[in-house]
């Protein structure tokens, strides 16, 4: 069977699950199961920093200082060949070598379009020389919402602190009344790390009011809302910034990943952490450049333009502690004029369910009884 006969039938499961779970009144999946992510992270090794964008170097009288030094710092710094110069092959090589955040220097006039066009329809910075590179990338917003789960939590951060080649982001952990160590370690992070900011509620507002609370300081051109059950893989951020870059239309973006109750999620391959990253490199590779429409993007991690937050608003806090706010968000978004897209090309581990598990089984269920009828009478449908 092809690949896109493959994703096909996936999808098509997925909608068949989903669609039966509609009709019978029930959660959009079954209840937690075993809790893979603590015994997951009670085995997980110190994740190594793979953090750095990547460069290339378009012809023109180039400082060599300056480009030893970035090469020191671990950054890629690509010199193409005279036959390698055209859009084409440049994007095949981009393609070839799996480039995240990249910055286009052109300090000759005469390729500056190349460098324009790569920015237009592959999200890279472009400059004239290498000074001040991580400025050059628009501003990415990163809102997290924490709510115990310590260890998670810590896995989460560290994973995007190490894996966030894009040079230009700011992270905002939003703490929900944490009774854990958690509040003590968000401390700990925003004295070691200057791009985190934390802000402590001292009582859980709920997922969408803790949300609005980070987007409200968050002052990105891009705005992300990451879950704290998610572990990053290089790429993420760049991947889902050039869709929105390439696609003004675009209102939402999402990645695929390995546990989510919709279209986005995939088959993987990996078995552990250990083996996310190289698993992870070779599907976005093999999937470049795809995205597909789908109904709903889960929040479990999705970016959008400051344009479309500015125009559509917060989230609805009607939906209490959480649950139903992504998808009556995703309905306004289109509402509003825009789509909404699930990339192939960026790839998010979800644990899935991290804080509603601490409600118990139960409270779960009500919560998303009482939710359902809220979404319901707001969109007039029952």
């Amino acid at each position: 069977m092809a690949e896109s006969e493959k994703r096909g039938v996936g999808r098509m499961i997925a909608g068949l699950r989903q669609a039966a779970r509609a009709m019978l009144r029930r959660p959009p999946s079954d209840w937690a199961g075993p809790d893979a992510a603590r015994a997951a992270i009670s085995r997980a090794r110190p994740i190594e920093a793979d953090n750095r964008f990547d460069v290339v170097c378009l012809p023109g009288g180039h400082d060599s200082a300056a480009l030893r030094g970035l090469t020191a710092e671990g950054h890629r710094v690509l010199l193409p060949a005279a036959a390698d110069l055209s859009f084409e092959s440049l994007d095949r090589t981009r393609r070839d070598l799996g480039l995240g955040a990249t910055v286009c220097i052109a300090p000759d006039p005469a390729w500056r379009a190349l460098a324009e066009r790569f920015r237009e329809e592959r999200g890279w910075a472009a400059v004239e020389r290498p000074e001040g590179l991580a400025r050059a990338f628009p501003l990415l917003s990163v809102v997290i919402v924490t709510w115990n789960n310590r260890e998670i939590n810590r896995l989460c951060l560290a994973s995007l602190f190490a894996r966030t080649e894009w040079p230009n982001f700011e992270v905002i952990v939003v703490d929900n009344g944490s009774s854990d160590a958690t509040p003590e370690l968000l401390r700990e992070l925003a004295g070691r790390h200057p791009r985190l900011r934390v802000l402590e509620l001292h009582e859980n507002r709920g997922f969408p009011a803790a949300c609005n609370a980070g987007l409200a300081l968050a002052t990105g051109e891009y705005l992300c809302l990451l879950n704290n059950d998610t572990v990053v893989t290089r790429g993420w951020a760049a991947a889902l910034v050039a869709h929105l870059v390439r696609n003004p239309g675009l209102g939402l973006v999402g990645p695929v990943t390995n546990a989510i109750a919709n279209e986005a999620r995939i088959d993987v391959g990996y078995r552990n952490l250990g083996e996310l990253p190289a698993w992870s490199r070779e599907w976005v590779r093999e999937h470049d450049g795809e995205a597909f429409a789908i109904p709903m993007l889960a929040f479990f991690c999705v970016l959008m333009p400051r344009e479309v937050f500015a125009r559509v608003g917060p989230l609805d806090e009607r939906f209490g502690t959480g649950m139903f706010e992504d998808g009556d968000y995703n309905r306004r978004v289109r509402a509003a004029g825009w789509e909404v897209r699930c990339a192939r090309d960026a790839f998010v581990h979800h644990w899935q369910k991290a804080s509603f598990r601490q409600l118990g089984k139960d409270a779960y269920f009500r919560l998303y009884e009482e939710n359902r009828r809220k979404y319901e009478d707001k969109w007039g449908q029952r």
